[in-house]
């Protein structure tokens, strides 16, 4: 169950019942992104198993054992990780791997945008991602037509990695994940019968390639591998900056327009698979953007008089345009099949009842028959160690049984039927030593009572669980109100990387400290700068910042830059994920500070850096002021707010445009 949106801290209450569902639910895994719903998991809630979100952005081994290290039993690793890597934090990091292997892809590495929260206010991070990335852009500053037209620079291809589906599998990954959020049934069935086809080697190549076309006829981009075989994937085969939106099947290109004298307009191609009536067919345009699609309504052999209900394929084809203006259609274009009736015919799908699914959690239940009334007593346990028991009687004579054998098939058949209660059968246990008769709605009447009864203690064992893990939460770890200190003059802190411009000692004026990025630098480089700034003045606490990504090939002479800097004594480190903590850690060294992309937006996730060793944090720049000054109250720990980043991709955009 995926759990993977940042929490405020003013939703730790419903995160809290959500996540106490979950345990009575018992799911094989929750999928978490946030430091503080993890802590919140581990605490109170240990039954559920942690898996890290891939918007955790882990994309090396560092960040993987760091993952590990915080009680997660599996990683969804980042998009942008290559085969080898794959398998690299796969062999070494004692964490079960699941990788993407089909679906949408994000602009950013996940986890890391901001571009939809400071644009619309709708969070990425909170499952409300508006998709800026798809919308159209222009070039400032340029004055000719074509360099200004719109285009679609952020539009990122559809992952798709069937053809490299064995190495991934040998790579040893646990699980294989596709992307289908917003998708329908239809998507669904498709893209998992490719892949589960696939991975049984059920498929010629002629199979696959008839499958696969399917699939691109529900939804699909054009597909990219990203940079599973090697990070040196040219942009312009992971961005399509021309087209947008769902794309088909390529089935040919345009012949010809055909217009008639009654003013029919019939669109000529040879199509390279079958086509029916009610297909949907789209154009792509010569200015690009949206393609141009339409309905199957009608169709003729090329050049014929008469109407056809299918076609195969190979045929040269003529289909009725629509009525009404059309866009420019040259031949050359682009065609493709964006519906087809033949692939919606192959799956059915079978509405979801209520009598198929497990009718509610499981309760042991004793049965006890005397001459002088039936007892009845249950016992349900949870995922964890809640135990919860109930007992009711009924008080009536009961008489002599004529079939005393037949009496635990009759109370079995009363206590089955627990209907909407919550609650099914598990252990039944009769005790019946004089042999007596239970009328059954007597049976009826005492199962019902004892499932009311069994709910209410466990809603009742519920909310008493509920109150003492937010007494736990919400308490103020910090300091009490008493010492609350007076509202303190604004501390500025200067963030800068090793290669821009050092500011002079006038500017540094008024800063209480200097954060300095040290990116992939040379020790050299970061060396002198951190110096120059401390002879510039910045006395006060320079802090060197780690990398945000850190990809495997660079991780040698990271950790050597690192090793380099600490033994000339510097010892104030900020983090922008865990891989940083990691790396700290087995130099023997906590973080100071950590940045933006650790998200702490609530008290939880606060107190998880804190126990990291952490002393500051940066607060995200999506969270509002409201939020944030409560946060700071809460907690008592320094924050500060910084500039907001623009996304974090793994390559830049103007190299391709």
């Amino acid at each position: 169950v995926t759990f993977n949106t940042l929490v405020m801290d003013s939703e730790l209450a419903q995160a809290v019942e959500l996540l106490d569902t979950l345990d009575d639910l018992a799911p094989d895994g929750v999928i978490v992104q946030d430091l503080g719903v993890a802590r919140v998991i581990r605490e109170h809630f240990p039954s559920l198993a942690l898996h890290a979100s891939t918007q955790m952005a882990a994309h090396n081994p560092d960040g993987a054992r760091a993952l590990a290290n915080a009680g997660f039993s599996r990683v969804v690793l980042a998009r942008e990780l290559t085969i080898k890597e794959m398998a690299e934090i796969t062999r070494s990091c004692g964490i079960e791997t699941e990788v993407f292997i089909h679906g949408a892809l994000c602009y950013s590495v996940s986890g890391l945008c901001l571009f939809s929260s400071v644009t619309s206010g709708r969070s990425g991070n909170r499952g409300r991602c508006a998709y800026c990335c798809r919308e159209a852009f222009t070039k400032a500053g340029c004055s000719s037509a074509a360099a200004s037209a719109e285009s679609y620079p952020f539009s990122m291809r559809d992952l798709c990695l069937a053809p490299v589906l064995g190495q991934i599998v040998a790579a040893g990954v646990s699980s294989l994940k596709i992307e289908g959020r917003m998708k329908s049934p239809l998507y669904v069935a498709s893209v998992t019968d490719y892949y589960r086809r696939k991975l049984d080697g059920r498929l010629t190549p002629d199979d696959e390639r008839a499958l696969a076309q399917d699939l691109q006829t529900v939804f699909s981009r054009p597909w990219t591998r990203l940079y599973a075989e090697g990070p040196e994937t040219p942009p312009d085969k992971i961005i399509d900056p021309n087209f947008i939106g769902h794309r088909g099947a390529l089935i040919g290109h345009m012949q010809a327009l055909i217009r008639e004298r009654d003013g029919t307009r019939w669109l000529r191609l040879t199509t390279e698979r079958p086509l029916e009536k009610h297909d949907g067919i789209q154009v792509e345009q010569t200015g690009g953007g949206k393609p141009f699609g339409f309905a199957v309504n009608r169709m003729r052999q090329a050049g014929g008089r008469d109407t056809a209900i299918t076609q195969p394929a190979g045929s040269a084809v003529d289909i009725a345009l629509p009525d009404g203006d059309l866009p420019p259609l040259p031949p050359g274009a682009p065609v493709f099949c964006a519906a087809s009736q033949a692939v919606r015919r192959r799956y059915t799908f079978t509405s979801l009842r209520e009598a198929d699914l497990c009718p509610g959690r499981p309760a042991d239940i004793e049965v006890i028959l005397s001459p002088a009334g039936i007892t009845a007593k249950a016992r349900a346990q949870s995922s964890g160690d809640r135990v919860v028991a109930a007992e009711t009687s009924l008080a009536f004579p009961l008489a002599p049984s004529r079939q005393p054998d037949q009496t635990r098939a009759a109370v079995l058949k009363c206590f089955e039927r627990t209907g909407g209660s919550g609650w099914r059968l598990g252990k039944l246990t009769v005790e019946d030593p004089h042999g007596c008769y239970a009328p059954p709605s007597k049976l009826n009447e005492l199962r019902r009572a004892l499932l009311d009864r069994l709910t209410a203690a466990w809603d009742e064992a519920r909310a008493l669980e509920r109150a003492g893990a937010l007494n736990a939460i919400c308490r103020d770890p910090a300091r009490s109100a008493a010492n609350v200190q007076p509202e303190r003059a604004v501390n500025w802190t200067l963030k800068l990387r090793v290669g821009s411009p050092l500011p002079s000692p006038a500017c540094l004026r008024g800063i209480g400290a200097v954060v300095l990025g040290i990116g992939h630098s040379d020790a050299a480089l970061v060396e002198a700068a951190a110096e120059t700034l401390r002879a510039a003045g910045a006395e006060r606490g320079i802090t060197l910042a780690l990398p945000l990504l850190t990809r495997a090939h660079e991780e040698p002479a990271l950790r050597a830059t690192v090793s380099y800097l600490i033994g000339k004594g510097w010892r104030r480190w900020e983090c922008a994920d865990l891989a940083g903590v990691q790396m700290l850690a087995d130099f023997g060294m906590r973080p100071w500070s950590a940045d933006w992309s650790l998200y702490a937006l609530n008290r939880c996730a606060a107190r998880e850096l804190a126990a990291a060793g952490f002393r500051r944090f940066v607060l995200s720049p999506e969270i509002a002021d409201n939020e944030a000054a409560a946060l700071a109250q809460a907690i008592g720990t320094d924050s500060y707010a910084p500039e907001t980043p623009v996304p974090v991709p793994e390559f830049t955009v103007y190299r391709h445009t």
